[in-house]
């Protein structure tokens, strides 16, 4: 009977032990992973600047791409409140699917997009093959008052991001 006590109690200090270190150390399984694409992630958070940007695309797991490359290449008001952005985004490594653009005003996400469309000029430029050539272009229409900075970035396949430059609004 003794025995049997000493067994027992070993047993449950052994598990007590083993769930303690796994509590502890956070090895178990998660149910709290996040398992959206980086860029539903990225617009569900505040980003207020390019400095910014770095510290919330590094806490998803997003790496800077020296790869990517892209253009805001114009803009104009519609209205009073509203304006349209157009450019390309290319990622030469990459393939036929689309990237995503994510544009912040004043720390919120405003409209999100995706590359759809072939440009010849970025094509050429950037000699893009297998597919990549297929989805560069995007426009975005958004609200945001004349001079108010906004923060622009697309988004790749492989959890890499490119900051298109700051430029305010026309």
């Amino acid at each position: 009977m003794r025995r049997l006590f000493f067994i027992g109690t070993l047993a449950i200090v052994l598990l007590g032990s083993f769930l303690l270190t796994l509590w502890f150390t956070d090895m178990g399984p998660s149910t709290s992973k996040d398992a959206r694409p980086g860029s539903e992630q990225l617009a569900d958070r505040k980003v207020s600047d390019y400095s910014e940007l770095s510290r919330v695309a590094s806490d998803l797991g997003l790496t800077l791409s020296r790869r990517m490359q892209g253009a805001l290449d114009g803009a104009e008001r519609i209205g009073e409140r509203d304006v349209r952005y157009w450019g390309w985004l290319a990622d030469p490594d990459g393939d036929a699917t689309p990237l995503k653009i994510v544009v912040f005003v004043a720390g919120r996400t405003v409209t999100t997009a995706q590359t759809t469309g072939e440009r010849a000029d970025v094509t050429r430029l950037l000699g893009l093959a297998f597919g990549a050539e297929k989805n560069v272009a995007f426009e975005v229409k958004f609200s945001c008052r004349a001079g108010e900075v906004h923060v622009v970035v697309g988004l790749g396949t492989r959890k890499q991001y490119f900051p298109f430059p700051a430029r305010p609004c026309p």
